[in-house]
């Protein structure tokens, strides 16, 4: 008969941990980003790491009741780029794994693209209006933002033009005035999602009339993505916190 309680901690019994990154999930070149894990209060050790195990944190020692991990980046670089989840340890084994957090860098490259509205940045409630996002640099994949709380955001793979330069259209509409706001849009390569280019100029789009309502798919939305310095110090306070930039010394597993 096979053991039902192993069975049932390989599979982690314990609820799964919340995941975040503060200010973001969308972090320029350079600027510092903090990771945070939340698991229930009994958590007694937390992982981080990426989507791949290519880069991974452990806090070695037993926290206080209700703490929490942070993992600190000083330098927000191609090398942080990617796709995270943490789990946790608890008196009951090992908690599932978080959601996955999508953590972007931008400003990788030095050419940002422009944008533009066709016909115009006014549009009429009920119209329809296209964002034309173009770049000299041969990114195959384009994203087009919307400043907010809401972080929508829409993404095309991007043609080839006779100038060539490369170039996606969004077709967005019917507008309503929720589509008021400033839009921005990043340049990247398939092979690399998480890493954008710096983004285009701010473009506003003007959308007089009626109250503002929900733009498609709002409520669903989710979160969003050359020298690594590497730190693995663990304090254990009212948090768990790993610090990168030479703040300490250590090395990330493989």
């Amino acid at each position: 008969m096979t053991p039902i309680l192993p069975a049932l901690l390989c599979l982690g019994t314990l609820p799964k941990p919340t995941l975040w990154a503060d200010p973001g999930p969308m972090i320029p070149w350079g600027k510092p980003v903090t990771l945070w894990c939340e698991g229930t209060k009994e958590a007694q050790k937390y992982n981080l790491y990426k989507e791949d195990r290519s880069v991974r944190w452990d806090t070695q020692t037993s926290l206080r009741p209700g703490a929490k991990a942070k993992v600190s980046i000083a330098s927000m670089s191609d090398e942080y780029a990617g796709r995270y989840q943490c789990d946790y340890y608890g008196p009951a084994g090992w908690s599932g794994a978080s959601n996955l957090l999508e953590l972007v860098v931008t400003g990788a490259y030095s050419s940002k693209p422009s944008l533009s509205a066709l016909p115009s940045p006014a549009v009429t409630s009920g119209g329809n209006v296209t964002l034309q996002c173009d770049s000299w640099q041969g990114f195959d994949r384009f994203i087009v933002t919307k400043e907010g709380g809401d972080q929508l955001s829409w993404t095309l793979d991007s043609q080839p033009l006779p100038t060539r330069q490369v170039q996606a259209l969004f077709a967005l509409g019917p507008v309503t005035s929720s589509y008021r706001g400033m839009f921005r849009c990043y340049g990247y390569y398939s092979s690399k999602p998480q890493v954008w280019s710096a983004p285009s100029d701010a473009l506003e789009l003007l959308v007089p009339g009626e109250e503002a309502r929900p733009l498609p798919g709002q409520e669903e939305q989710t979160q969003l993505r050359r020298r690594p310095s590497w730190c693995s110090r663990v304090t254990e306070a009212s948090d768990s916190e790993v610090t990168d930039g030479g703040l300490g010394t250590g090395t990330p597993e493989p």
